[in-house]
Order: C-alpha cells, then sequence, then structure tokens
C-alpha cells in the first residue's frame, strides 16, 4: 500500500494491432493522447503518460500492436513492447471481444504471463458476438493460468462501459491480498510502522504479565514503553535517535 501511494504502478497495454489499445489507453488518461486509426500498426513506439486510478498514480504505457510480418520499424516497436510489459508492474493484455481469441492472443498471453500480474481486458463489448468466460479458457483456464493474478474485464474504449470495474481490477492484482481500500488506514513511513509494533509489543507483554499476576510496578513499564513509542509519533517526546533518524534520512539545512 504505502508504495503504490508514494510511488504509484507502472502499466503496459499490449495486444495484437487493432484491438483498441490506444482507444482504451485514451480512455483511461481521459484525454485524446494517442493516434486511433483503422490502420494496423499505427502506433510503433512507446507512448507513455501518468494518471490517477483510485487516487495511485499510474503510469501507462501505449505499446505497438505485436504482430509477425512488420516492417523493420514496426518490428523495433515491437521488441520495446515486450520489454515494457517485461519492466512493467503489471499488464493489460487487450482483446477484440467481437473477434473472440486468436492463437495470436494465446502467443502473446504465453509470452507475458510471466512478467507478473496480467489483467486481460475484453474490449469492444458494445459490438455484437462479445466473448464469454468460456472461450477465455485457453487464456485464464486452470492448465495455463500462472501463479500470479490473472483476470479478465469486459470493457468499451468508445462508451466507457465496464472502466471502473476495470480499474477496480486493475488495483485488485497489484495490491497485497488483492483488496485496495483508499478509506482505510494504513502506514506509509517505516518509522511509524516501527514505532507502532513496538507499541503493539509493549502492550502484549502487559498483558500477558497481568494474566500472571505481576505487581503492578512491573507492569508500567512495559505500559511506559508502549507509551514511549506511541509519543515518538505524536511528538510528545523528542529523542535523540528520531533526530538522528531526521538529519540522516532527510537534507534538513540552517
Amino acid at each position: 500500500y504505502s508504495k503504490l501511494i508514494r510511488e504509484g504502478m507502472s502499466l503496459a497495454i499490449a495486444g495484437r494491432p487493432n484491438v483498441g489499445k490506444s482507444s482504451l489507453f485514451n480512455r483511461l488518461l481521459d484525454a485524446e493522447r494517442a493516434i486511433v486509426t483503422e490502420i494496423p500498426g499505427t502506433t510503433r513506439d512507446l507512448v507513455a503518460e501518468t494518471a490517477s486510478l483510485n487516487g495511485i498514480p499510474v503510469r501507462l504505457v501505449d505499446t505497438a500492436g505485436i504482430r509477425d510480418g512488420a516492417d523493420v520499424v514496426e518490428r523495433l516497436g515491437v521488441e520495446r513492447s515486450f520489454q515494457a510489459a517485461a519492466d512493467a508492474d503489471a499488464r493489460l493484455l487487450v482483446l477484440d471481444a467481437a473477434q473472440g481469441v486468436t492463437a495470436e492472443d494465446i502467443a502473446l498471453f504465453e509470452k507475458i504471463r510471466h512478467h507478473g500480474p496480467l489483467l486481460i481486458a475484453c474490449n469492444k463489448c458494445d459490438l455484437p458476438s462479445r466473448l464469454t468466460l468460456e472461450d477465455l479458457k485457453p487464456l485464464a483456464g486452470a492448465e495455463n493460468a500462472p501463479a500470479n493474478h490473472t483476470e479478465a474485464a469486459w470493457v468499451s474504449a468508445l462508451t466507457g462501459e465496464g472502466l471502473p470495474k476495470l480499474k477496480e481490477k486493475l488495483l485488485s492484482i497489484v495490491t497485497p491480498g488483492g483488496e485496495f481500500n483508499p478509506e482505510g488506514e494504513f502506514i506509509t513511513n517505516l518509522r511509524h510502522q516501527q514505532s507502532l509494533a513496538q507499541a503493539a509489543q509493549s502492550l502484549e507483554k502487559a498483558l500477558a504479565a497481568a494474566s500472571r499476576n505481576v505487581p503492578h510496578e512491573m507492569l508500567l513499564l512495559d505500559l511506559y514503553d508502549a507509551l514511549h513509542a506511541l509519543d515518538t509519533l505524536t511528538g510528545e517526546t523528542t529523542v535523540d535517535d528520531l533526530l538522528g533518524v531526521i538529519f540522516s534520512t532527510f537534507c534538513v539545512g540552517k
């Protein structure tokens, strides 16, 4: 959670030509950043922009359509697409829901699924003959499913249908336990985490001592330790060790 809040995540959008990668890229950005045409191979290089996904900064990377038989320039773009998929925190494999799963889709899935979290986006769901979960078995079936997260979401880059669910699933595949609640309470600083852990440990020791009828003055030692750890968070106590952490972590001027 803290890494997502502080640093965000990177997402590589991959797929065959003309499945709607650039359209979905623009839809997630809410801006016409990538060129969209009906000509296969329009995107020949990586296009990257940063957007906010439920408050999390996400670096979106639109990649070149992956296909065989392309010219030299397009082949270089395809190589960069595979590299972007390997380097990203998560991958979005875009399929054409109006066409169904092709052999090229399966081959691409097999090449990128080992790199980490992967979400399958079934685009163009506003058109007839949309995919079914049964159609996706060659990709996400039990016999082929990778150890990491592989899920599917139906979406239309043209109308925006399914976009909220797509964003929700994107966050779920990169967060601990597959859940993310931006309204919850979590710690984004290592020193804070250590202080809270120390306070919890001291309270557990005091509780165990109380169950053994240890004298109250001994219990107070553990309670004071817990209070001292919490005081370093609230500012009630300033210690030399804390100042040392500040000066070693940040550039503090006069």
